[in-house]
């Protein structure tokens, strides 16, 4: 059987057009038509992607026939797939356990809870990812890191645009502080694009683009919500502003920092997808 034949069998197979095929592999349409035709022959990575998608080997892609079924070895076992991240995971859990403990037994379970929190997420993030741990794991606790200071001291990295007119007397290890969160704000978006570096939105379809603008919308009309409520609140001296306020107040400003960081990864994407796609 011919290659042509069989990329487009096992694309029939899948319930695939020759554009959502040529989507996948981030070629032009025209490419997978000729490939089906036999007028042109896939590239070798391209081929390796191929393989990959449609869950053959390269040699069922090439010959069109299936490799001989042969009984995997005792240690290919799926209970023994991926010790590390379980391993991690109940790592995790039993620190999260030590860190709520001591201050449960002084009488402050919620507060040892509200400590524990990011060991807690770190260890739902090893159970459930399989790609992207440690990033996921790093996004978690820069964020509870964030909600920490914003509450207990109100810095953020907002504090360096003050730089400029900063004295001593505001105390310039606020300052030092703001500086190092901006920079780790600033390393995480980094490695969270990079990290979605092969991933491509295609905004020739309406309902990407109505998506993304969506996403914006939202994020911009949150911040709108925010600030007047921030301001009906201050300005109302019959509202108590309480610690449990404050920290609800400040873990929205955290939420809505990790909304614009998943829609600036979904931006960077997209201008990745309107690249002009090879022939």
């Amino acid at each position: 059987m011919e290659l042509g034949t069989t990329i487009s069998r096992l694309r029939v197979e899948r319930n695939m057009s020759q554009g959502d095929l040529a989507e996948a592999l981030d070629v032009s349409r025209q490419s997978v038509s000729k490939w089906e035709t036999n007028a042109s022959v896939p590239e070798l990575d391209k081929l390796v992607k191929l393989g990959r998608l449609f869950g053959v080997s390269l040699d069922e892609l090439v010959t069109g026939e299936a490799p001989p079924v042969s009984e995997p070895p005792p240690s290919a076992s799926p209970a023994r797939r991926d010790p590390g991240h379980r391993t991690a995971g109940i790592i995790l859990l039993c620190m999260a356990f030590l860190v709520w403990l001591l201050p449960a037994v002084l009488g402050g379970p919620l507060e040892g809870l509200f400590l524990a929190a990011p060991f807690l997420v770190c260890a739902a993030v090893c159970f459930v990812c399989r790609r992207r741990t440690g990033l996921f794991c790093g996004w978690a606790v820069y964020l509870f890191v964030e909600l920490y200071l914003r509450w207990a001291t109100g810095i953020t990295w907002r504090l360096v645009l003050t730089t400029p007119h900063f004295t001593p007397s505001m105390n310039y290890a606020r300052l030092a502080i703001a500086w190092i969160q901006l920079l780790v704000l600033l390393l995480m978006f980094f490695l969270t694009i990079r990290s979605f570096r092969d991933i491509r939105i295609n905004l020739k379809k309406r309902k990407n683009v109505f998506l993304l603008a969506g996403g914006w919308a939202v994020l911009a009309l949150l911040y709108l919500l925010k600030d007047r409520g921030y301001t009906l609140i201050y300005q109302n001296p019959a509202f108590n502003t309480g610690l449990g306020v404050r920290l609800l107040l400040r873990a929205g400003d955290v939420l809505l920092l990790a909304l614009f960081a998943a829609l600036l990864t979904a931006a960077a994407c997209a201008l990745r997808g309107l690249r002009r796609r090879p022939e």
